[in-house]
């Protein structure tokens, strides 16, 4: 009985530890890419006009040293000069509103006067949030053809702290995708 109860454990540990990730790549177009095939990266230069960067900025450092520390510990060098890759990301914030239908149990009927009832599904405003969607560019740096692209989208916390471990999360996701789909 022991054994069976430690077999299980250790099967439920196995199945709860390969959940899937939220990353979005189009089928079968970029099988042929491996970031083993490539010794150096760089960002792509971002070109906006009057600094509208300037309130993002700190997103993009967070996200260029994220990004910085998972290429370099699969074995990329940064190099600013001649890459052999280029990163482009662009990341989209939404804001967004959870809904739920009426149904009869939660919501009863509507009097209308002189014995007239009425009652119809609709749809109920039930929360707001932000959405946010991160895209990935890998570019091949010198015929400049896109070797590979994904993105990921998830809700962006409320609380200031916790965006910095959701942007880490993000990028993990991805790499863990790249990790376990593009050996």
């Amino acid at each position: 009985m022991k054994k069976n109860l430690i077999l299980l454990t250790l099967i439920m540990g196995v199945f709860f530890s390969c959940s899937p990730t939220r990353v979005v790549v189009e089928k079968n177009k970029y099988e042929d890419f491996k970031l083993s095939n490539y010794s150096s990266f760089d960002f792509a230069q971002i070109e906006t006009p009057n600094d509208s960067l300037v309130p993002y900025q700190e997103i993009v450092d967070q996200l260029k040293q994220n990004f910085t520390a998972a290429m370099e510990a699969r074995g990329l060098k940064r190099d600013a000069t001649d890459p052999d890759l280029r990163i482009n990301f662009g990341v989209v914030v939404q804001d967004k509103v959870q809904t739920r239908e009426t149904n009869l149990t939660t919501d009863p009927f509507t009097y209308a006067g002189q014995r007239n009832y009425y009652w119809e599904v609709r749809e109920i405003p039930v929360n707001t949030y932000r959405e946010g969607s991160l895209s990935v560019h890998f570019i091949n740096n010198p015929g400049n053809v896109l070797v590979w692209a994904g993105t990921i989208s998830e809700v962006v916390p409320k609380k200031e702290e916790k965006k910095n471990e959701s942007i880490e999360n993000a990028i993990n996701q991805i790499f863990k995708y790249l990790d376990i789909n593009n050996k």
